[in-house]
């Protein structure tokens, strides 16, 4: 099965604003607005959209991820097999939606598109999406969800993980690093380098990440008090940046992201 995570959504009462902020530092574009404000904006392969609250997603900050999909049909089998109590929804499928959405096995909703998002054919650019991280209770149920359904792949960073006794996990689509982390974390336990963060508290969609290729031209354009240098032993990542709405985003040149088993992708 050929499935490949294409979509990000946040919701934010100014998505112009923050919308801005993407434009200007991570080079993205524009795909279209709605009536109601919303702004969808593209690295050339994702679609990144920026909703405003209403009743279906009320919080604000990172809400959800989508999977680009050939057949609703091959899933739907899938999930008989695999996940026979998980639910499909239809969802509105046009520019900041997906066509349906799917429910792990924590209950997060995961949107499903056969149309790319609604992302024209082109070529990708930099900076580019090729991390997305969520935080789970149940990871290696989550990684096995994504395996099974959509046909990822556990990558060799998970492995090593494992070998170590390290509790992340790491699945590849071919073209995004997907990490799932173990949520909650245990506030008794040694605090990490930095200390702890709301991330270290925030469940479902964490936090995503770009490959850059002028790390340093980026670091000196964003705004001061933004950014902070990652931990050396991690696998992929070199800074950490807030946006204007304190969404996290990694960001790596030399790194990159494994985004198969053993393939990477970095600048």
């Amino acid at each position: 099965m050929e499935a490949r995570i294409r979509y990000l959504a946040m919701v934010s009462e100014h998505p112009e604003q923050l919308a801005a902020f993407y434009k200007e530092h991570f080079a993205m574009r524009e795909l279209g607005t709605s009536e109601q404000g919303d702004v969808a904006l593209t690295d050339g392969f994702y679609n990144l959209s920026i909703l405003k609250p209403n009743d279906a997603q009320p919080e604000e900050g990172l809400s959800h991820f989508g999977i680009e999909i050939d057949d609703i049909r091959e899933v739907e089998a899938r999930l008989e097999d695999f996940a026979p109590n998980a639910d499909i929804q239809a969802e509105a499928g046009d520019l900041f939606h997906g066509d349906y959405r799917v429910f792990d096995p924590n209950g997060l909703g995961i949107s499903l598109s056969a149309k790319r998002f609604h992302v024209p054919e082109g070529s990708r650019g930099m900076p580019a999406i090729r991390h997305v991280a969520i935080s789970v209770p149940n990871n290696d149920r989550v990684l096995d969800f994504h395996e099974n359904v959509f046909g990822m792949r556990e990558a060799t960073a998970s492995l090593k993980n494992r070998e170590k006794g390290g509790v992340s996990r790491f699945a590849a689509d071919g073209s995004t690093s997907l990490a799932i982390l173990q949520f909650p974390v245990d506030r008794d336990a040694e605090p990490p380098e930095g200390g702890w963060t709301v991330r270290h508290f925030k469940g479902g969609l964490n936090h995503f990440g770009f490959v850059v290729n002028d790390i340093d031209g980026l670091l000196s354009r964003l705004p001061a008090g933004s950014v902070s240098k990652r931990p050396a032993t991690r696998p992929f990542t070199e800074y950490r940046v807030l946006d204007p709405e304190l969404n996290e985003i990694d960001i790596s040149q030399h790194k990159g992201y494994e985004v198969d088993v053993n393939v990477w992708e970095h600048a």
